[in-house]
């Protein structure tokens, strides 16, 4: 089987998500194509660094590129500016220039750090991104997002508080690669396939539903199949909207939720559990507001549990805590709650001022906690 190539079009940019297995092996080749230079910076996870990263290292080499290679602990509390600091003085002490790309091996953490730093170091250069995280194939590789997190006044970390859009060259995405992640993290980037399946495409549910079993046994070419179609989603909304200022603020259902509980450091969430508690918190508005159906709702609540996935939170939250935490969120407007809302399964909307009963009876849906006022 050939490479399945998606193209994603944006204003002044035009780039492929490649698919298949073992393109970790010719990643020299694609890098190459796409950014050809002897110098590069290959950004990778620590904890992939002598598997991964070495096959990757291996291949660059063979194409005639000296990388320079720095690992970096993909964790949230890391993925700072200072962080992105070190990472510009490794590429200045290399002489790295404006011709030199950015190669990200990792998941989503790693995918944003190194983007950032390529979309700001010298003004901009070129950015590759090889995702080893079922999450990061399927949305944060893709579509120009970067960003670090930054300290809240509250406390807390502001999700890519500071950041930019900046488009890669190419997305390589080798599912081969997914037979190493542990099954928590695989289970993280079932909730975004979940999200893109109740934003845009209601046979993907049913599809995730019906193929349960063979996803979470890693068979391939059930996996190249949810990839792809998860990709086109997120490529065609890209495409429609690069900069956030319409339709691409569907991939946000259940993120303004995710968010806030990724800000509270003691519930100790990963991304993909956040957005899975989330979607079920956007759920409960939508029922609540005539715009999901309970049998929806359960079929939804069904397919996240199937996959081992959160629906509530890990312990209770006091609920204002978390309505203070959501004001935050990059797309909030002052004194107002928008939010993304299903409308059935298959579609979306942005719904622009949320009454402040139905956010709470999200949170309260989730497992949230009223504090008696005296």
């Amino acid at each position: 089987m050939t490479a399945t190539r998606i193209p994603v079009n944006v204003p002044g940019s035009v780039y492929d998500v490649i698919i298949d297995r073992g393109l970790l092996g010719q990643l020299g080749p694609l890098v190459h194509e796409v950014a050809p230079s002897r110098s590069a910076l290959l950004v990778v996870d620590k904890t992939i660094a002598s598997t991964h990263g070495r096959a990757a290292l291996t291949s660059l080499q063979g194409a005639g590129v000296e990388p320079i290679v720095v690992e970096l602990v993909a964790e949230e509390s890391q993925k700072t500016i200072e962080t992105a600091q070190q990472v510009y003085g490794a590429m200045l002490g290399a002489g790295l220039d404006r011709s030199s790309p950015v190669i990200a091996l990792g998941g989503g953490i790693i995918g944003d750090t190194a983007g950032f730093v390529a979309a700001t170091y010298m003004r901009g250069v070129p950015l590759i991104q090889v995702p080893t995280t079922l999450l990061a194939m399927v949305d944060a590789a893709i579509g120009g997002k970067t960003g670090v997190n930054f300290p809240l006044p509250g406390g807390g970390l502001g999700k890519n508080m500071v950041g930019a859009f900046w488009q890669p060259k190419a997305v390589v995405v080798d599912p081969q690669v997914l037979s190493t992640l542990n099954a928590r993290d695989f289970r993280c980037g079932l909730a975004e396939c979940v999200k893109g399946a109740l934003i845009a495409d209601a046979s993907l549910l049913q599809f995730l539903s019906t193929e349960a079993s063979r996803i979470l046994a890693l068979d391939q070419d059930v996996l190249r199949t949810l990839i792809e179609r998860c990709v086109r989603i997120k490529a065609e909304i890209v495409a429609a909207d690069e900069r956030e200022s319409g339709r691409r603020a569907l991939l946000n259902l259940g993120h303004t939720f995710a968010h806030a509980i990724e800000s509270i450091s003691e519930l100790k969430v990963r991304h993909g559990e956040a957005v899975s508690i989330g979607l079920m918190a956007a759920a409960h508005c939508a029922v609540k507001t005539g715009r999901l159906t309970a049998d929806q709702h359960n079929h939804i609540e069904q397919v996240l549990t199937t996959f081992g996935l959160p629906i509530r939170l890990p312990s209770p939250v006091d609920e204002q805590r978390l309505l203070a935490a959501m004001r935050y969120d990059k797309k909030a407007t002052p004194g107002r709650t928008q939010l993304i809302l299903p409308t059935g399964v298959g579609g979306a909307e942005l719904v622009g001022d949320v009454p402040v009963e139905v956010v709470a009876a999200g949170w309260a849906g989730v497992g949230a906690s009223v504090v008696p006022t005296a």
